[in-house]
């Protein structure tokens, strides 16, 4: 991907506005820094989930890494063949092609971060909470539409 000409990122972010932040089937999403706000460096995002969330079914990404750092609670992550309970302070690092998908298995919330490098994966967060806007279930009746939408965001459900 390329980078961001100098003059056309946005260094100075203010992260707390409304329209960075939706509700829907209990969990909350978070965009914390896009890739323009950080020159395509990276993308965070915090997740705060409700116990026994779904979470995101098994998928890969071919042109990013992602990484889980928990805040509070705890998530099951599976990564390849491994399912690894994650605590407070755990980072969990997905290299590029690395099937992964994450759900909570307790009754108590969790909230963590998601770290994408380089940035751009906070457009499948955008254009999530545009889709939960419309129909806020979890995951979405038609997994055809969620695998199309997938597609276009770097995103191969398994």
């Amino acid at each position: 991907m390329p980078t961001l000409a100098l003059e056309d990122y946005e260094p100075i972010a203010e992260t707390n506005h409304e329209s960075r932040r939706h509700t829907f089937a209990g969990a909350t999403i978070h965009i914390k820094a896009t890739a323009r706000e950080t020159n395509r460096a990276h993308s965070l995002i915090e997740l705060t989930v409700p116990g026994h969330f779904p979470g995101a079914t098994l998928h890969y990404h071919k042109t990013f890494v992602e990484s889980f750092y928990v805040l509070e609670g705890q998530i099951e992550v599976i990564r390849g063949d491994e399912t690894i309970t994650a605590t407070v302070g755990k980072l969990l690092h997905m290299p590029i092609g690395m099937i992964h998908g994450f759900h909570n298995a307790t009754d108590q919330p969790a909230r963590f971060l998601v770290i994408c490098t380089p940035g751009g994966f906070d457009s499948f967060f955008t254009g999530l909470i545009d889709w939960m806007k419309r129909e806020p279930q979890w995951p979405p009746a038609d997994r055809d539409a969620l695998i199309a939408f997938g597609l276009k965001h770097d995103t191969y459900y398994v």
